[in-house]
C-alpha cells in the first residue's frame, strides 16, 4: 500500500492565477471508485474532548454526533448536490455538497475497528508524525483514511478551532483526504481543498468547501452531473414504508440503499432490490428493512456507470425531513471603521437543544453587542441602520466583542413551536468611536 500525505501546516498568504488563466491545477491519483466502492464507514476512536464536544443533532446528518458528524460532512462536500438542505454549516456559504459530478459517497454507518487498507473506514491512528492524515492507496479495490493522534488537537466544529496543541478542523481535513480517496492528487492551485498544505490561519476550516479546481477534478474523473442521473428530493414515511420523491427512477428495477442501524458489517449498504417506480420515475415506495437505521438513503439504477447512483439523501426511519436551512437576509450597516457586524448560526435550531449558538464576526475591535429577535421580518431604515426584525422585540443576550469576534448562546424563547420561524439581528456598539451598526437578518425555523 502507498500513502498519500497531507503536508505539514502552512500559512497560505499568496493567491493563484491558474484558474483565471484556464490552467488545470488538479492532478490525478490514478483509479476511481466504481459503484461497489462508494461506501464509507467511520470508527470514532478520537479520544480528545475537542473531537467529540459537538453533541447537537444535525437533521442533515441523522444519527451522527462529534467526530463522526464532522467527518461525514467533509465527505459529503464532494457530492453531486446539496446533502439534504446543505445549509447546516455556518462557515460554508455555498452549502455542503457542491461537486456537481456523477459522484456521491454513501455513509453506511459506524464501524467497530479501524479496518484494513481496503475497507473504506475512517479512524484515528495513535502516535506522532508531521503528517496530519493520510489515505491508503491505490483506491480501485478500496482505501482507508487515518488521522494522526499526536501532536494535534482535532476539533469537530461546527465553529472555529481555538484550543489545544496544534488545533485542526476534522471536517476540513476529511474533505481534503476524501479527495484523495476518490482519485485526486494534490492541486497546484493555492486555496483549493486539494492544495498540499493546510492553512494554519484557520486550522483547515477553509478546506471544508471545495473550489472550482477541485470541482473540475472530480468531474474529470466521474463526468459532469448528468441530467439523467437519479435524484432523491425528499421522502415520506407511512406504516413501515418510505416513499421517495425525485426524478429519473427506473420503471421496474431500482435498488434502494440504506445505512445500517448497527455498527460493523462489511461496508455493504442495507438494500431493497427490484423496486418499481410510479408517475414517470418520480415516486418510489419500499418497505424499510429492519436492519436500516439513520444515515443516508440512495437509489441505484441497473448498470454500473457513475451516473446510475443517485445523490445520498439524509434519512431517519423515525422522522420525515423537517429542518429548513437558516436564511440570511437584508443588508447590514457598517460601523465607522468600515466593518459590518455579522451573525452566523453555529448549530441546528433545535427545540431539544434549548439554545441557539451564534458567532459574531466583523464587529468592532472592542465593544458591546445585543442579540434581539422577533416573530416576523421587516425592513425599516432608521438612525442606526435598517431594522430587519419586526416587533415586539425581545432582547436575547448582551455580549462583548474581542478583536471583532464574539460568540454567545441564546435561549430559545418560551412557547416556541416546531416549524415556527423566528428572526434575529445584532446591534453592535464600537467602544472606540461610539459608532453603531446593525447586522443582516437571520431567520431560523425550529426543528425537533
Amino acid at each position: 500500500m502507498h500513502t498519500t500525505r497531507l503536508l505539514p501546516p502552512l500559512i497560505v498568504v499568496t493567491g493563484a492565477l491558474a484558474l483565471l488563466s484556464g490552467a488545470r491545477g488538479f492532478e490525478l491519483q490514478g483509479g476511481m471508485l466504481d459503484l461497489t466502492q462508494r461506501d464509507f464507514r467511520i470508527f470514532n476512536n478520537f479520544n480528545e474532548v475537542e473531537a467529540n464536544d459537538n453533541q447537537v443533532p444535525d437533521p442533515d446528518f441523522p444519527g451522527a454526533l462529534g467526530a463522526e458528524l464532522a467527518i461525514w460532512k467533509g465527505v459529503a462536500e464532494w457530492g453531486s448536490q446539496a446533502h439534504g438542505t446543505g445549509g447546516t454549516d455556518p462557515l460554508q456559504s455555498d452549502g455542503i455538497g457542491s461537486g456537481f459530478a456523477n459522484f456521491d459517497a454513501f455513509y453506511v454507518g459506524e464501524h467497530t475497528e479501524p479496518g484494513g487498507p481496503n475497507q473504506n473506514v475512517i479512524s484515528m491512528i495513535s502516535g506522532g508524525s508531521s503528517t496530519l492524515a493520510f489515505v491508503d492507496i491505490p483506491i480501485g479495490d478500496g482505501w482507508r483514511m487515518r488521522f494522526r493522534e499526536s501532536p494535534y488537537t482535532w476539533h469537530d466544529g461546527p465553529g472555529p478551532v481555538s484550543t489545544g496543541s496544534e488545533p485542526f478542523d476534522l471536517q476540513g481535513v476529511a474533505s481534503h483526504e476524501y479527495g484523495h480517496a476518490l482519485g485526486l492528487a494534490h492541486s497546484s492551485v493555492v486555496g483549493t481543498t486539494m492544495f498540499a498544505a493546510v492553512p494554519a490561519v484557520d486550522g483547515g476550516i477553509s478546506l471544508r468547501s471545495i473550489e472550482d479546481d477541485d470541482r473540475a477534478g472530480v468531474q474529470f474523473i466521474y463526468g459532469a452531473l448528468s441530467p439523467t442521473k437519479p435524484r432523491v428530493d425528499t421522502y415520506e414515511l407511512s406504516a413501515g414504508q418510505v416513499t421517495l420523491l425525485g426524478e429519473n427512477f427506473d420503471p421496474l428495477a431500482n435498488e434502494v440503499w440504506f445505512s445500517q442501524a448497527l455498527a460493523g458489517g462489511d461496508g455493504t449498504p442495507v438494500k431493497v432490490t427490484g423496486a418499481p417506480s410510479l408517475a414517470g420515475g418520480t415516486i418510489l415506495t419500499v418497505a424499510i428493512p429492519a436492519a436500516a437505521g439513520p444515515g443516508d438513503i440512495a437509489v441505484k439504477l441497473p448498470g454500473a456507470s457513475p451516473d446510475q447512483l443517485s445523490n445520498a439523501f439524509p434519512f431517519d426511519p423515525e422522522r420525515e425531513p423537517a429542518f429548513q436551512a437558516p436564511l440570511y437576509y437584508g443588508q447590514g450597516t457598517a460601523l465607522p471603521g468600515g466593518s459590518e457586524p455579522e451573525v452566523l448560526l453555529l448549530n441546528v435550531p433545535s427545540l431539544t437543544a434549548g439554545t441557539l449558538d451564534l458567532s459574531m464576526a466583523s464587529g468592532p475591535i472592542t465593544g458591546l453587542g445585543v442579540v434581539f429577535s422577533g416573530a416576523a421580518r421587516t425592513s425599516l431604515p432608521g438612525a442606526f441602520g435598517t431594522l430587519l426584525v419586526a416587533g415586539p422585540l425581545r432582547r436575547d443576550a448582551v455580549f462583548a466583542y474581542s478583536f471583532t469576534q464574539a460568540s454567545v448562546s441564546v435561549p430559545i424563547p418560551p412557547g416556541a413551536q416546531l416549524g415556527e420561524s423566528r428572526y434575529y439581528q445584532i446591534y453592535a456598539l464600537d467602544s472606540v468611536s461610539s459608532g453603531t451598526g446593525l447586522s443582516r437578518g437571520l431567520r431560523v425555523v425550529w426543528a425537533p
